[in-house]
């Protein structure tokens, strides 16, 4: 009984983490918790942010990669959560796994096409706010 997580730079696979023991109700949050405590390279580190209720924690840097919101304010650069090849519509606190599921976390840059309508594009709105 175990997940994994993967990370990956648009789209191309830079590091993993197998066998995060699973247990049950756990969530993406939990499981890189035990990822890290597991891990024996500090470099696999992350920090979280809050956005409120309805959007939940945000991974908002993995591998000491930040997320970024460019000079152009359309520019938005951020860690997209999917398990199993599905892009999550919750936050790492409610997104809950199954045995054998797969996290994975991918840096890409916000497409409107694929991206206008999701949790993604309102928190872009919400940190483009902050640069203002």
């Amino acid at each position: 009984m175990a997940v994994k997580i993967t990370v990956s730079i648009t789209g191309a696979q830079v590091g993993e983490i197998d066998h995060i023991p699973y247990r049950t109700h756990m969530n993406v949050q939990h499981a890189m918790e035990e990822a890290y405590n597991l891990h024996g390279d500090r470099a696999f580190n992350f920090s979280l942010q809050y956005f409120g209720s309805n959007l939940g924690y945000e991974v908002v840097t993995l591998d000491n990669i930040t997320n970024q919101v460019g000079s152009d304010s359309e520019v938005y650069i951020f860690w997209a959560l999917s398990v199993n090849g599905i892009l999550s519509p919750t936050g790492i606190d409610d997104t809950h796994l199954n045995d054998r599921d797969t996290v994975e976390w991918n840096y890409q840059i916000f497409e409107p096409a694929r991206h206008e309508g999701t949790r993604h594009e309102e928190i872009r709105n919400v940190l483009r706010g902050r640069q203002r």
